[in-house]
């Protein structure tokens, strides 16, 4: 039983601390704050969305210490001048990582920020897959059953014509780069037109 506890501690540490150093440390490598990815994903739940470029968040509902700011800071980038331009073609989407609360909980979280976004809920079965897809860390938290620990990055997907899914980038939010995110979305546009 003691070794059980041991590798259990062990495992914890390891999705809560030593991956998101690893990936901060990935970030800090790179001077614009962003990975580029440009692989071909299976999320068929983004699908649903009638944009061609997907701004992705994955968070749970209820998490006032972590998704709250980020989301609220989104809202105000979303609502900014700057990305008035691109409202027509980019979607915000937040993805719930609590498959516990109710179907339509997801939906009302991510409007409750701004009303163009939209929520996700995803089954226990779909989240198993995105740590494969995205490269999201995600654990109950030691502490409090009722968290997660998490990681909190911004992810851009293409939706092509044809309904292939292409996750683009990866931007860190501490801080979010506003006008890199404003700057890449409008390059790839082009460069696809």
């Amino acid at each position: 039983m003691n070794k059980k506890i041991t590798l259990a501690v062990v495992f914890f540490i390891f999705l809560g601390i030593l991956l998101p150093l690893l990936f901060s440390l990935l970030f800090s490598n790179q001077r614009s704050s962003t990975i580029v990815i440009d692989q071909r994903i299976q999320a068929p739940y983004l699908r649903h969305t009638s944009k061609d470029w997907i701004l992705v968040y994955f968070g749970y509902v209820g998490c006032v210490k972590v998704c709250t700011p980020i989301l609220q800071n989104l809202d105000n980038f979303y609502d900014s001048q700057s990305f008035e331009s691109l409202k027509e073609s980019v979607g915000f989407v937040f993805i719930n990582l609590m498959p516990e609360v109710e179907r339509s909980q997801p939906d009302a979280f991510a409007k409750s920020f701004n009303p163009k976004f939209e929520g996700f809920y995803l089954t226990q079965k779909e989240l198993m897959s995105i740590d494969r897809e995205f490269n999201v860390f995600f654990s109950k938290s030691l502490r409090d059953v009722t968290e997660i620990n998490h990681s909190d990055y911004v992810y851009l997907v293409q939706r092509k014509q044809n309904g292939d899914l292409i996750l683009k980038n990866i931007y860190a939010t501490h801080p979010l780069n506003r006008e890199l995110i404003i700057t890449d979305i409008d390059r790839l546009q082009k460069e696809t037109k």
